[in-house]
């Protein structure tokens, strides 16, 4: 620590000095020392701690706020890519069940539409970043002298105690740089995720960017069953909008390729424990189905070499004309929307951990969202 604050101190007497070396580091430094690896022990698991060398790390530490700068000033980043300084994670929650509040005719049932909300992870996406294809993605957006600077960083000798190991294949989470490179490396798969298409749909034109959850028009919102999407680091949580042909089609391609004669699709689908046993989701064969269907349907778009989804690791909720429960979670809090026309009794319920959710347009309270923190 005493070594870096000195590194710093001597920055800001001598900056030309400073910046100079910066800028001759990130163009010529190929080779770096190794990075050292400590392992902090909190019992239930491991925290990596690597140790770089203070002169690279002031290098890395300018290089991140450039990235930053840029990508914030060009908005590279969609919004749909969180965290982000516009909301702290709560706030996140709240306009997540505000945007799902406000799609067109979202708790509309009468003619067989249903909606599925799946929440999921990228699996080992830092583990599995191959350098190779990121330096390749990474000179679209910069240098290619700063593209080289980066992978090259990634792909050096790690120490633990006596051991050393060349890393060539994921990336060092202890670089300065390494929350930049992840939300780049994810917006390529939320690419895959949404198709081109619909990516640029719910992003906006250039000129005008859409806010986070809206879109252009209606047209455009309804033009495609992916309403919502958003990512958190590596999470993503997708709302889908389906009419019943639609999720039947669906269904149908799924059972094609996974034949169900038994109905066993039930067993072993997830479902929110925390709830009580009325408010979870109801495991009616068409919505078990359609929300297997939607969950294969998603992880056939990720190549398995960069990343997947897991079963175990996801949930996928359906709401149906035989649910009438939304349920999520997201960062650390878990979600039950209800929406007021699917309840039997009219006065909403006034008490804490209950949010009415409004709709923009007729300002009528239209759904509530029942909270819980999660036990994580």
């Amino acid at each position: 620590v005493r070594v870096v604050i000195g590194l710093i101190e001597q920055a800001y007497d001598n900056p030309h000095e400073a910046l100079s070396r910066i800028k001759r580091h990130l163009l010529t430094q190929r080779a770096f020392k190794e990075v050292g690896i400590e392992f902090m022990d909190l019992y239930s698991h491991l925290v990596p701690v690597y140790d770089v060398e203070p002169l690279e790390k002031i290098t890395d530490a300018y290089l991140d706020q450039y990235l930053w700068y840029e990508a914030d000033k060009r908005r590279l980043f969609p919004p749909w890519i969180k965290p982000a300084d516009t909301e702290p994670p709560p706030l996140l929650v709240y306009k997540w069940c505000q945007g799902i509040n406000n799609l067109q005719d979202v708790w509309e049932t009468s003619e067989g539409e249903c909606n599925v909300m799946l929440e999921s992870r990228f699996e080992k996406m830092y583990e599995k970043i191959d350098l190779t294809l990121l330096n390749r993605l990474l000179r679209l957006i910069v240098d290619h002298n700063i593209a080289d600077y980066m992978t090259a960083k990634n792909n050096v000798v790690i120490n633990y105690k006596d051991m050393n190991h060349t890393n060539s294949y994921g990336i060092i989470r202890g670089l300065q740089f390494a929350s930049f490179i992840v939300q780049y490396y994810g917006l390529v798969m939320d690419l895959l995720v949404l198709g081109l298409h619909r990516a640029s749909e719910m992003a906006g034109p250039p000129q005008m960017p859409n806010d986070f959850l809206s879109f252009q028009d209606l047209a455009t919102e309804v033009a495609h069953p992916i309403r919502l999407f958003c990512r958190y680091i590596d999470r993503i949580h997708i709302f889908f909008r389906f009419t019943a042909d639609e999720a039947r089609d669906l269904i149908q391609r799924y059972l094609t390729e996974h034949p169900d004669p038994n109905n066993e699709n039930i067993v072993g689908y997830n479902n929110k424990k925390c709830w009580p046993r009325d408010a979870r989701m109801r495991l009616m064969k068409h919505d078990v189905n359609l929300g297997r269907a939607v969950f294969w349907d998603i992880k056939n778009r990720l190549p398995r070499s960069v990343t997947t989804v897991q079963w175990e690791n996801s949930f996928v909720s359906v709401y149906s004309k035989d649910n009438p429960n939304l349920l999520f979670n997201m960062c650390g809090f878990e979600c039950r929307i209800l929406p007021k026309c699917r309840t039997s009794y009219e006065e909403f319920t006034h008490k804490d951990g209950v949010w009415n959710l409004q709709n923009e347009v007729t300002k009528e309270r239209t759904a509530q969202c029942f909270l819980r923190v999660d036990d994580e």
